[in-house]
């Protein structure tokens, strides 16, 4: 979350000023119920693993008045760095595909919300970024065919002042879509999410078209989102109500299936087994019909055709990693971030 909302996230992390930095374990950075950190990387809310290698991509909002990132990093190694903007961002903007966008997005307010990677061929791959500086979805191209990926910001897609954005999703072929988590303009802006309504939903975005919202998709707190490999299955985290929500897609009358969760949903994220990882905040008990206080989090798994839900990992509030917003499996490891703090977890998965 950035400026805007950030007040009741704030808190005191120092980021390494180095450029590449390995996790040493120290007195704040020791294992804990499992899990290693590396520490360092601001509000790494979102993961995803650069095709046909063991780099990872890490979001970073904006936080405590200072700008987002986005990083890198080695799951061999354990070490992360500044992926973008960093010391000499690189830009090739493609205005054929992104007429709308007015320019590179800039630094001094950038912060990487929900991010998504398709391969696009051989050690190449594209990009989407939730940008908050100005709500857009900021589409770079990365290249892992030398000793490590770079990455070069090539357009953006405005998602329009009104559309607080969150995750965002490749459809098959051509196209994204992405999470509206509330309308910046309406009543109760932030705070609304856990007032019992809805305040979103998927927007969808095509070069022809356009963003455009799809009917019947609201919920209160459109967070993570996944789309099937068919793209006919859309998945949501709807965060203010805790639920998981499956919605049809482009097949007829739109389904919706929903299912109940004890937590606050985040990312979702596709897991090797193809099963749904899911990971959130839990609610300190009472504190339902106000904005809640969270202590703790759970990852588990859904089976997207039987929406079964498996836990897999839990923490009751002792873990010095709060806030966690995203699992992910590579490398044989389950990785966790969070969306305020300056850790990234990681254990053996089973």
């Amino acid at each position: 979350m950035n400026n805007r909302i950030g007040i009741w996230l704030t808190l005191i992390f120092a980021v390494p000023a180095c450029l590449i930095c390995f996790a040493v374990p120290g007195d704040d950075c020791l294992p804990y119920g499992g899990f290693q950190f590396i520490c360092g990387p601001a509000a790494v809310e979102d993961l995803v693993l650069v095709p046909g290698t063991k780099w990872m991509v890490g979001s970073g909002m904006a936080e405590n008045r200072k700008p987002g990132k986005l990083h890198l990093i080695d799951a061999g190694r354990k070490t992360w760095e500044v992926l973008y903007p960093g010391q000499n961002p690189q830009g090739d903007p493609d205005l054929k595909s992104y007429p709308a966008c007015s320019g590179a997005p800039d630094a001094s307010t950038f912060g990487a919300h929900g991010i998504a990677i398709r391969a696009d061929g051989h050690r190449t791959a594209t990009l989407l970024v939730v940008n908050h500086g100005r709500e857009a979805i900021e589409v770079f191209k990365l290249n892992s065919a030398g000793t490590k990926p770079t990455i070069r910001w090539i357009g953006c897609v405005p998602l329009g002042e009104t559309n607080y954005g969150n995750s965002v999703a490749f459809l098959p072929g051509e196209g994204f879509v992405a999470t509206k988590f509330y309308d910046t303009k309406a009543p109760g802006g932030f705070a609304s999410i856990f007032a019992g309504g809805t305040t979103g939903g998927i927007l969808e975005w095509h070069s022809g078209t356009g963003v455009n919202p799809l009917a019947g998709t609201d919920v209160a707190g459109a967070n993570g989102v996944e789309v099937s490999k068919d793209g006919q299955w859309i998945y949501v985290a709807a965060w203010g109500s805790q639920e998981f929500v499956r919605f049809s897609h482009g097949t007829g009358p739109l389904r919706k299936d929903v299912v109940k969760l004890g937590f606050c949903p985040d990312n979702l994220r596709w897991a090797p087994d193809g099963k749904l990882l899911v990971a959130g905040q839990n609610t300190v008990p009472g504190s339902q019909g106000g904005f809640p206080r969270f202590k703790g989090w759970t990852v588990g798994k859904f089976d997207t055709q039987t929406l079964k839900f498996t836990e897999i990992a839990k923490d009751d509030g002792g873990s010095p990693m709060q806030n966690v917003s995203v699992a992910l499996q590579a490398d044989q490891m389950l990785w966790l971030g969070q969306f305020s703090g300056n850790r990234i977890g990681y254990k053996a998965a089973k």
